[in-house]
């Protein structure tokens, strides 16, 4: 008897010892978050999705015990992806109205990114873009949000809408646009990278300065605690000091931080 229950004791261990394990081998894959990564908006993400926003967010999520896996994809589909679940979330998405209608979001920015009017050779006095007038050819980039504002006026205007910035200003120096909106710092890298002396772009004003999200599908439960866990993470970033070190790693301007 006092074998059998021997037998019957060590067998509950293993059981409970194997049911131990597979908890530590699944436990990683409910801490893990797929992001769809644009890869045309560098620093904040390259053609490989890596930049300042992958070092925010995978910072702040490793300080939550979570981390993150993603795949580098054209921002308009990054988006299709998120809506559609195929990834958890996005990021560089602009919380605005016509994004909330669509997304689950987390409360604190990643960061702010300001886009500016930019013209050929000569800037126009626009202040913002209700003063741009009906049937103005207006370059973007497809997908890309660049505030309520723009969402109201955007039908008045002929919009160009291409995939990649190179496109874009190529469009602007062969004077083909009446203007075109750039991510100021993003335009700057482009700028700094082609060092092409025939560019005659010049900046205008302001256009909008967008605080910059991860955007997660609504479907999905578990994204409201993957968004808590991001903002968890974010509140430890700022306070450790090491959120403005990762700004100043990637060059970016402090003015609107």
């Amino acid at each position: 008897m006092f074998r059998v229950c021997c037998r019957i004791l060590v067998g509950l261990l293993i059981v409970l010892s194997y049911a131990a394990s597979a908890q530590q081998i699944a436990a990683p894959s409910d801490k893990v978050v797929s992001i769809a990564a644009e890869d045309n908006w560098p620093p904040f993400s390259d053609e490989r999705g890596r930049g300042l926003s992958t070092a925010i967010v995978s910072a702040a999520y490793k300080l939550a015990g979570y981390q993150i896996k993603t795949i580098a994809v054209p921002y308009a589909r990054a988006l299709y992806y998120t809506e559609h679940n195929t990834t958890n979330g996005c990021w560089n998405v602009t919380r605005q109205r016509s994004t909330k209608q669509k997304f689950l979001f987390h409360e604190i920015p990643l960061f702010k990114a300001a886009s500016s009017f930019y013209y050929f050779k000569t800037a126009k006095s626009y202040q913002s873009v209700a003063d741009i007038p009906d049937k103005a050819i207006v370059g973007v980039i497809l997908g890309y949000e660049y505030g309520d504002l723009f969402e109201e006026h955007k039908g008045r205007f002929q919009l160009v809408e291409v995939s990649n910035h190179e496109q874009l200003l190529a469009l602007l120096n062969d004077d083909k646009l009446d203007l075109a909106i750039f991510f100021d710092d993003v335009l700057n890298y482009y700028l700094e990278r082609l060092k092409r002396k025939d560019l005659q772009i010049v900046r205008g004003n302001l256009n909008y300065i967008s605080e910059i999200f991860v955007a997660f599908n609504r479907d999905d439960l578990e994204n409201k605690a993957r968004a808590a866990a991001l903002d968890h993470g974010l509140r430890l970033l700022h306070e450790n000091g090491d959120y403005q070190k990762l700004l100043k790693q990637f060059s970016i301007s402090p003015e609107y931080q």
